[in-house]
């Protein structure tokens, strides 16, 4: 029997990035996991967000007109070190092991994104 990902844990996710169907896909995908998310689409958008910090995780795209997901991740760590980020990139790119020990980001997400990968990717996050 094939595995069926299923809600685990509830969280308040923030997700960023500046194409809308990415944006519909991740609402719809997380929140059939049980999570709540906030979007953003602009930079500014997703400052204002970071600033409010009403969200448990950043997930944020890599690579973005106005900012990249770097800069947000180095944003969402000075204001509040404890809550995870998770890159998301559809460059099929990975993240070098002193990139992740960097204390900037805590996972990786390729785009595009099943619903298993999310589950296993917050999954990782709650274990570590």
């Amino acid at each position: 029997m094939p595995y069926v990902a299923t809600a685990t844990r509830t969280a308040q996710i923030l997700f960023v990035d500046d194409d809308p169907n990415i944006l519909s896909a991740a609402r719809s995908l997380l929140g059939a996991l049980g999570n709540v998310v906030i979007t953003a689409q602009t930079r500014a958008e997703a400052e204002e967000r970071l600033d409010k910090g009403h969200y448990d995780v950043l997930m944020t795209d890599l690579t973005m007109p106005e900012c990249s997901g770097w800069d947000l991740a180095k944003r969402s760590k000075g204001l509040y070190p404890h809550k995870p980020v998770v890159l998301v990139s559809g460059w099929g790119l990975t993240l070098e092991p002193e990139q992740m020990r960097s204390g900037l980001v805590n996972g990786f997400l390729s785009k595009p994104f099943t619903l298993d990968e999310l589950q296993r990717t917050l999954n990782t996050l709650s274990r570590s």
